[in-house]
């Protein structure tokens, strides 16, 4: 595989998103390492044509729609995935790259984060994640052994720094902020088969595909 590639699939795992490379006869290329962790591609013979674990109606669905369910050649029934589809170019070849999305796992918002992205003091930062978390205002009260009047008072600076005025509006804008996979296509540098550095010396990070750490 292309080291250009490579690299990419690489980055998606740096940014927590699961990936698999296929090409437009719906071959599987390759897959990163967070997909084979999620899918157990290891026991796949990817050298062999058609090693692959979704049904042929996957892998159409892939080919020709952004969104959609991703159904096993095998099921198991602790696996529920959906994907994000979008067009991959290097080298004058195209390459549909397919996001995997597992739908038994929700986001967990980081406190510390949230304090510097924000600007949230450290309870306010625990609250918000705590609230992201699912966890209700009022078994955070028992559990920090303080009054809901406290809570509602840091909720309400929360609200005012996040821009929010709603619990449910926060929670998505904390979701958006704890994990934010890639949403357009981009082109891989065609120049070498190493990324080009930029001026400060570190890989370039297509436009595309710059995103907040998961």
């Amino acid at each position: 595989m292309d080291e250009e590639l490579f690299y990419f699939l690489g980055l998606l795992d740096k940014v927590g998103s699961p990936a698999a490379l296929i090409d437009q006869r719906g071959n599987i290329v390759e897959y990163n390492m967070l997909a084979r962790q999620l899918i157990r591609a290891d026991d796949i013979d990817m050298s062999q044509p058609g090693g692959k674990p979704f049904t042929g109606r996957t892998i159409q669905s892939v080919l020709t729609d952004m969104f959609g369910t991703v159904a096993f050649e095998h099921p198991s029934s602790n696996r529920r995935l959906a994907f994000q589809a979008l067009d991959i170019v290097a080298d004058d070849d195209t390459y549909r790259l397919m996001l995997l999305i597992d739908l038994t796992l929700r986001p967990k918002a980081c406190g510390p984060a949230l304090e510097k992205i924000f600007g949230l003091t450290v309870a306010e930062g625990r609250l918000a994640a705590e609230l992201s978390n699912g966890i209700a205002l009022a078994s955070i009260a028992r559990e920090r052994k303080v009054s809901i009047t406290t809570l509602r008072t840091q909720l309400a600076s929360i609200f005012a720094k996040t821009g929010t005025s709603r619990q449910p509006e926060l929670v998505a804008l904390l979701a958006q902020v704890c994990r934010a996979p890639p949403r357009r296509a981009s082109q891989l540098d065609r120049r070498g088969t190493t990324p080009r550095l930029s001026g400060g010396g570190h890989p370039r990070v297509p436009d595309e595909i710059r995103t907040l750490g998961a």
